[in-house]
């Protein structure tokens, strides 16, 4: 694998622009920009999460030359064990610096109907079966999702998207995978679910959310509920004390905030926790400990597989690759693994859109169902499709 640092005007303009199309993986953080063009060895394969790492780092020794002795492999991760994981290791990897100063927002003007099924009232009736769940079993929390498939009039430019992703995602996390001939993963995720540089971890979960509104008086007011209201701050809790039990695995110095914060995102407020500590072996794949914690209470629920359960039986639709994860991991075990969130399956003419709510016991089903809508609008707004008819479909 050969590798090129370039600047992040050169990434913006040129090699994204001429090579996005060809490329199996573009991957973005608030630091650093990584576009893969050729593959040098590639896997699509169902793979049991725990043994993601060991099959990564094969694929990665036998991808060292004299030339380049820490290679970079992309993966694509379901969030069910039995959809294919995508691994990824191109012939030439281009970085950059981040970009965020440079994007451009690009008006696509684009026009679309939905042609699935109609899901609103469905959502709401399974965060009703949940909440009768939630009496009669050990469930705490289910995050129950839903997807719009929609078709566009005119063809979508997938690059403009991305810049637009970018544009509205400049501290969060941006990426685009090819998962198939005809169709790329494209998001723009705001939750870390793990990055490890040298011994040094670090996890932002989130959990508990609300719409994030164009007033700022009503802004500080949805921050001060966020922060004041036991139905979210047990969702969240939730999440946070399962990330510092895996990471305690792994981990010592271990620092784990005592009370959340709340960030913002294009369309949402989410309360939020930044976890740090240091790996008690140096060179610890960090797609092991991401596997290991992988899916977490903010996708799937607690306990984990009381939770997936239900997923399985409400959810009229496979997840694929959402909820899932998707990132990088080098020789060393240094890497970045983010929730696959704020995304959907992009085709020529087409989009699958996916979003989810964590159910607990306090929950509303209008209220969850409005939520899941604002989060489908991150990735509509960034195509340019108008989406207030959309979403309560």
């Amino acid at each position: 694998m050969k590798r090129e640092v370039v600047g992040f005007s050169q990434m913006a303009n040129e090699i994204v622009t001429k090579k996005l199309h060809d490329s199996p993986f573009f991957f973005a953080s608030p630091t650093n920009s990584m576009l893969g063009v050729g593959i040098q060895t590639q896997l699509r394969k169902s793979i049991p999460f725990a043994q993601l790492a060991s099959t990564a780092q094969t694929l990665l020794e036998k991808a060292k030359t004299k030339q380049n002795s820490n290679p970079v492999l992309f993966a694509t991760v379901p969030f069910d064990e039995g959809t294919p994981t995508q691994f990824c290791i191109p012939e030439t990897l281009y970085i950059s610096g981040s970009t965020s100063n440079y994007r451009a927002q690009h008006d696509l003007s684009q026009t679309a109907k939905v042609i699935s099924p109609p899901s609103g009232e469905e959502y709401k009736n399974g965060v009703s079966h949940l909440l009768n769940l939630f009496n009669t079993s050990e469930l705490s929390k289910v995050v129950l999702s839903r997807s719009v498939k929609i078709a566009t009039d005119n063809n979508i430019d997938q690059c403009s998207l991305l810049k637009n992703l970018l544009s509205i995602n400049a501290n969060g996390y941006t990426y685009c995978s090819q998962i198939s001939e005809c169709s790329k993963l494209m998001g723009a995720s705001p939750e870390l679910l793990l990055s490890k540089q040298g011994r040094h971890v670090l996890s932002n979960p989130l959990a508990g959310s609300r719409p994030k509104s164009s007033c700022k008086t009503k802004n500080e007011s949805a921050c001060a509920s966020l922060l004041d209201t036991q139905k979210d701050l047990n969702e969240h809790s939730f999440v946070v004390e399962e990330v510092e039990r895996v990471l305690g695995q792994y981990c010592h110095n271990l620092y784990t905030p005592m009370f959340p914060s709340v960030i913002e995102t294009e369309t949402m407020l989410h309360l939020s926790t930044v976890l740090k500590g240091e790996t008690q072996e140096p060179n610890i794949s960090s797609l092991k400990i991401a596997a290991d914690l992988h899916p977490t209470p903010a996708v799937c629920g607690f306990p984990r597989q009381s939770a997936y359960r239900a997923i399985k039986e409400i959810e009229r639709f496979e997840r694929g690759y959402f909820t899932g994860m998707v990132g990088w991991c080098d020789a060393r075990g240094n890497g970045e693994w983010v929730v696959t969130i704020r995304c959907a399956e992009v085709s020529q003419n087409s989009m699958s859109i996916y979003a989810g709510a964590g159910i607990v016991n306090e929950s509303s089903p209008q209220s969850e169902l409005e939520e899941t809508g604002a989060k489908m609008t991150t990735i509509l707004r960034a195509a340019g499709i108008k989406v207030d008819d959309l979403l309560t479909a």
